[in-house]
């Protein structure tokens, strides 16, 4: 079976900026001119803009009590910190809550907190503040639970936590649903002002801001917290948030820290993960680091992935890290048996000419990767896509979508048939009878079927500037490389060149990766297409010019660097 069915998007060239406003900008700014194009349509148009932009403080993060009832959370904070009461930390089992737990519970374990934490257990708990959780801990005696990366919805949850006389200080980034939890505090950036720069904050930057609001009424010195930047990088680039403002800061100094750690658990990990030594990028955050973090709360209890961020001991990191590496093997195994399946229902339950929208359920499946293959069902057929696996008398649902299609409204539209929901525009969760589902599934699809245009259905490939092979050269890409960190809303420049010629021989590398050289003039350079393979054969044949849509980066193997271009898209 085919898993990597391309569908040809439409090229969409940024425009030109102002003529005038590049000259003027090229005379404040050494950069080249097709730079400063892209700094300009991506919204940097004054010099002022792109120097904070290329040369980020953490003195340019913002103050952390302008996030809505800092003030009322860090007041009860210190308040518990000054009785000697018993806090919880209460986390999520993805990357996002597990760094956000771990950085709480370090930071007040630090200043002399008598503080435990606790992650739900995903296949029996589910997401959110459960009934388990609240009762762990009334056994533990604790009178403050600190929420991380979840809580805005927990209206029940909050109320029965207040009659066990626990009070609860909602930290989160989720969107909010139509009834608020009456919490001590809920310090959540979706309740700001949209054009406030924390607005799109990961649940482990909330955190962050959090220890940071809670050292500078502590008149602690704050550059202790730049210790747990490693957290925050590793935690928001795994939540998939925009890679601009404050996450942006948080990140480029975050990923350094990740290098630089003194957590003897991330050593492990990235020694098992083979990244030990290297430079780390948000790329290999996303795809090396967070999947093994990520698996074992996939597959059950997330206990033992917070234990490997906040531990000191060695030994205890050493092992973790081999099992989590284990435990990361056996979830690729599930995803792969679980796409298969999922494909196979497609072939026969989907129509995929007239349904804009995909929703299958089984009760094979694991719930813990069901996300994971929703998200891979995404990038094939481009349709909003959600799976649920079925457990008894409940289903557990992933929700995934593409830029047009806001998931989390589309869900609200339907909630008479749910019994929880919660997430944001491009991801959600769910929870539901089976007997729900079908009718579930026809209100889901209809939604979809008024709401989504043809248009939006075509993915589009945004290309940042159409530049010469002579353009590139090391100089230009270690200009693109302050970018960096790569994410959502800032993402590695994309270019085109037309009218290259295949020189060499086009071959086949790995699994269906074409690799070849390109050339136009004097200029040579090595590209490689990953799921590009089926072009080979054509462009081995014969002699033919190509227009090429592609990012340029540097290709290291062993001691030697080269400059590589990476393809997007093609055309003959």
């Amino acid at each position: 079976m085919n898993l990597t069915k391309y569908i040809q998007p439409v090229w969409q060239v940024a425009p030109e900026p102002d003529f005038h406003l590049v000259d003027e900008m090229s005379r404040e700014i050494d950069l080249p001119d097709n730079i400063l194009k892209i700094l300009i349509n991506r919204g940097l148009d004054t010099a002022e803009k792109v120097n904070h932009f290329i040369n980020p403080s953490m003195s340019d993060l913002k103050d952390p009590f302008l996030l809505p009832d800092m003030e009322k959370g860090v007041e009860r904070i210190v308040e518990a910190l000054r009785e000697n009461e018993k806090m919880m930390v209460y986390g999520d089992y993805d990357v996002d809550g597990i760094t956000a737990a771990g950085l709480m519970f370090l930071v007040l374990n630090k200043l002399g907190a008598q503080i435990s934490y606790y992650l739900p257990n995903r296949l029996v708990e589910g997401y959110g503040i459960s009934e388990d959780g609240l009762a762990e801990a009334v056994k533990q005696g604790v009178t403050l639970i600190i929420s991380v990366d979840t809580g805005v919805t927990a209206v029940d949850e909050v109320e029965r936590a207040r009659e066990l006389g626990i009070d609860i200080i909602v930290t989160d980034h989720h969107e909010p649903g139509p009834n608020l939890p009456k919490a001590v505090a809920l310090i959540n950036p979706k309740l700001h002002d949209e054009d406030h720069g924390s607005h799109e904050l990961s649940g482990v930057g909330v955190a962050f801001k959090v220890a940071q609001a809670l050292y500078r009424r502590l008149n602690q010195p704050e550059s202790e917290l730049e210790e747990h930047l490693d957290l925050v990088a590793l935690g928001t680039s795994a939540d998939i948030v925009p890679l601009v403002d404050e996450n942006r800061i948080l990140t480029k100094f975050g990923i350094k820290q990740i290098i630089r750690t003194t957590k003897p658990g991330l050593k492990s990990l990235t020694f098992v993960s083979g990244l030990l030594g290297k430079e780390i990028s948000t790329g290999q955050v996303v795809y090396v680091l967070a999947p093994r973090i990520n698996a074992i709360g996939r597959l059950g209890n997330a206990e033992k992935a917070i234990r490997l961020l906040t531990t000191r001991d060695e030994a205890v990191a050493s092992k973790i890290a081999k099992f989590l590496e284990e435990e990361n093997r056996r979830r690729k195994s599930i995803d792969e048996k679980t796409l298969t399946e999922a494909l196979e229902m497609i072939e026969t339950e989907v129509d995929l000419k007239n349904d804009r929208a995909i929703v299958l359920a089984s009760k094979g499946w694991h719930q813990g990767v069901i996300g994971i293959v929703a998200s891979r069902l995404v990038e094939k057929f481009y349709l909003p896509t959600i799976l649920i696996a079925i457990d008894g008398d409940e289903g557990k649902g992933s929700a995934r979508s593409i830029p047009n299609f806001h998931i989390y409204n589309a869900l609200n539209f339907c909630s008479d048939d749910l019994l929880r929901f919660g997430g944001h525009k491009y991801a959600a969760g769910l929870t539901i009878k089976p007997s729900k589902i079908e009718i579930f599934s026809r209100k889901f699809k209809q939604v979809a079927l008024e709401e989504l245009t043809d248009e939006d259905l075509t993915p589009k490939l945004k290309i940042d500037a159409e530049i010469d092979l002579d353009d590139i050269d090391e100089k230009f890409i270690d200009t693109i490389d302050m970018f960096a960190p790569f994410g959502p809303a800032n993402m590695r420049p994309i270019f085109l060149t037309r009218n290259l010629e295949a020189v060499g021989t086009p071959h086949v590398v790995g699994k269906n990766h074409l690799k070849m050289k390109v050339k136009k003039g004097e200029k040579v350079f090595d590209v490689i297409g990953f799921g590009f393979g089926e072009h080979a054969h054509q462009l081995a044949l014969r002699s033919v010019a190509v227009d090429l849509v592609y990012v340029a980066e540097m290709n290291y193997f062993g001691d030697q660097s080269k400059i590589q271009l990476r393809i997007k898209d093609l055309r003959y």
